[in-house]
């Protein structure tokens, strides 16, 4: 064969990547554009339209990919029990959840990095970070508490550590424009 197929080849591949790129790189904003309002305790929170609610109680709701076989689901709770304040109730959670983070690939959040919110009225703390779940299991756990009037807001993210880099970016969207309900 001769170089110049090779040539046109490589400049497709290209150009190809190149589209490929682009699209990625706009899938934040699609899904925010797309996402569903969704109330919960005097709270409005963008859900991309791809999460399946799989559980839908008063005070939990469980949101899951049923499109795909990776491990992630995202729940969002309601509590009313008395903590000292929000980092408190994330320990609590914790322990709940037997998580022990990682000290080198865990972040906590400023409060101010929610300033929308902190502008409403809204305190928060959001931690992040890889962990290890029950002494055995690698998870990527996103976990944002928001003190509203009659209790505490928890939204949480958890996936195996892979699938974290896949929902991780929307669980973060969504989280950035959530809205107290008028």
């Amino acid at each position: 064969m001769s170089n110049t197929f090779w040539w046109i080849l490589l400049i497709c591949v290209l150009i190809f990547a190149t589209y490929a790129a682009f699209v990625i790189k706009g899938e934040k904003e699609v899904a925010l554009k797309d996402a569903i309002p969704f109330p919960f305790f005097g709270l409005e929170i963008p859900v991309p339209p791809w999460w399946t609610l799989t559980t839908n109680e008063d005070e939990l709701k469980i949101f899951e990919r049923t499109d795909t076989r990776y491990e992630w689901q995202s729940r969002f709770s309601f509590s009313r029990e008395e903590y000292k304040d929000l980092q408190d109730a994330f320990e609590q959670l914790a322990i709940k959840n037997q998580l022990v983070f990682d000290k080198d690939t865990s972040i906590i959040h400023e409060p101010t990095s929610f300033k929308e919110l902190l502008d409403q009225g809204i305190e928060t703390l959001r931690v992040e970070g890889t962990a290890t779940k029950a002494h055995e299991l690698r998870v990527y756990y996103d976990a944002a508490l928001l003190k509203v009037d009659d209790g505490i807001v928890i939204l949480e993210s958890e996936s195996s550590v892979l699938n974290g880099l896949l929902e991780g970016p929307f669980f973060e969207q969504a989280l950035h424009h959530i809205k107290k309900q008028k």
